[in-house]
């Protein structure tokens, strides 16, 4: 698939080519809330496709943050194309779902509480709740409000947390999102040792410890996209809140500990994040579900998603391969469906310890093919914070420094006890020798 795609090398650092695609975006989604507007949208549409597409593979935003920032290269900035173009390829399926698909407009919810739930009334349109709306729905992935979503008013399964609690638990965030990334560096040298990146398999080490190296940063690498993607979103969350003065039931848990998942179904459909969700549901399991059922719904929301995916790996700037790039969720929707089928053959569901121990094993085995097209491209090279303030790295020095020291004193003192024991044993030798003669 990479050879259908340009090269990511001529891309070029400008980031104002994005605001005639913002402009379109914002007037689509403007003209999917009014009604009797198909045939303006219809217009539109083909235009925005052509801008996505254009920015997709001709901007390079990691070079233009570098020289925002007055870097000399974007060898740190380089993870910034990754969401990019996966952000252009979602932006080209939500028009085309805003033109083609949706049966009537789309209406936002005023949001009330109903015995400590939130609900809703679909809001009265009005030029400037329109417009507002049109912003709303600029940046809006999970449908918090709308009546497009299937989920409009999720509720928390605990009290929303305080501002001082969220700022907390962001800073943690990023310290630990730092500290996976550093472990993975050191784990794996071949990582970091160049702006390209290399592979998590080193091979100069023998076969367990070179899975065993690639195992661990395969663990690393989930809890880093975990904690990134959960960094962000408080972030978001924070700015939502403080700036935009919006209640904390528009910004429930983006993820549910999915360390807990005791099925690749219960991973995938509750614990893992749903930002990305309705766009999966609409284009590939409502399709897949038409032509092949319920197997080909399955099957069809993960070959979205690795196209996403392989869309973002190539936007790091040295192509892709789909095979490792996407395949990891393609064998993910395998995975849910012979859950599917263990259950129809033996009438349970997968659960429990051993459901758990499947679940983990299945995702890590074949995540570290994943975390391995993430590293051999780059992403994994470069912290996302200058070397001199990481704020990760101390820490994992710390730890690293403790274990050092804890493995000398148990060199020396088994060394010691080798070498007492072998006195004894000398000494025994010897008096057995001599009351002998």
């Amino acid at each position: 698939m990479d050879n259908f795609l340009p090269d990511p090398s001529l891309r070029q650092p400008s980031a104002f080519a994005l605001l005639p695609l913002c402009l379109t975006y914002y007037a689509l989604g403007v003209l999917a809330i009014l009604p009797n507007t198909f045939f303006f949208r219809l217009l539109l549409q083909p235009a925005l496709l052509w801008q996505a597409w254009w920015c997709a593979t001709n901007v390079d935003v990691s070079e233009w943050l570098a020289q925002s920032l007055g870097l000399q290269n974007s060898d740190s900035t380089r993870i910034w194309n990754f969401p990019f173009v996966m952000g252009m390829f979602c932006l080209g399926l939500r028009s085309f779902e805003w033109t083609f698909v949706i049966k009537e407009p789309l209406r936002r919810y005023e949001l009330t509480t109903d015995q400590g739930a939130p609900t809703g009334s679909k809001k009265p349109l009005s030029i400037s709740s329109v417009l507002l709306d049109g912003l709303d729905l600029f940046f809006n992935q999970r449908g918090i409000g709308w009546s497009w979503s299937s989920q409009p008013f999720p509720q928390w399964t605990t009290a929303p947390p305080s501002l001082p609690s969220l700022f907390a638990s962001f800073l943690f965030r990023v310290t630990m999102f730092d500290a996976s990334q550093y472990l993975i560096q050191l784990a794996c040298p071949a990582v970091s040792s160049s702006p390209n990146g290399g592979s998590i398999f080193d091979p100069n080490l023998n076969l367990l410890p070179r899975i065993a190296s690639a195992a661990f940063a395969s663990i690393c690498g989930g809890f880093w996209t975990y904690l990134l993607l959960d960094m962000v979103y408080n972030m978001t969350a924070l700015i939502g809140r403080v700036v935009c003065r919006q209640p904390a039931s528009h910004w429930p848990p983006i993820s549910h500990r999915p360390w807990l998942s005791t099925s690749l179904h219960e991973f995938w459909s509750y614990r893992w994040h749903q930002l990305f969700r309705h766009v999966f549901v609409t284009f590939g399991a409502r399709p897949g579900g038409a032509l092949l059922g319920r197997p080909g719904a399955l099957i069809g929301a993960f070959v979205v998603s690795a196209v996403m995916h392989f869309t973002g790996v190539w936007g790091l700037g040295s192509g892709a391969e789909f095979g490792t790039a996407g395949g990891f969720f393609l064998l993910m929707g395998l995975g849910v469906a012979m859950e599917v089928g263990f259950k129809k053959v033996t009438g349970m569901r997968v659960g429990g310890f051993f459901g758990w121990l499947w679940t983990m094993l299945w995702v890590l085995v074949w995540g570290m093919l994943m975390i391995d097209a993430w590293a051999r491209h780059g992403m994994l090279a470069s912290g996302m914070f200058p070397t001199q303030i990481r704020p990760g790295k101390p820490p994992v020095d710390a730890v690293v420094g403790l274990l050092n020291v804890m493995a000398n004193r148990w060199d020396v003192g088994l060394g010691k006890l080798n070498e007492s024991a072998l006195q004894s044993m000398i000494d025994l030798s010897s008096t057995t020798f001599f009351d002998s003669s």
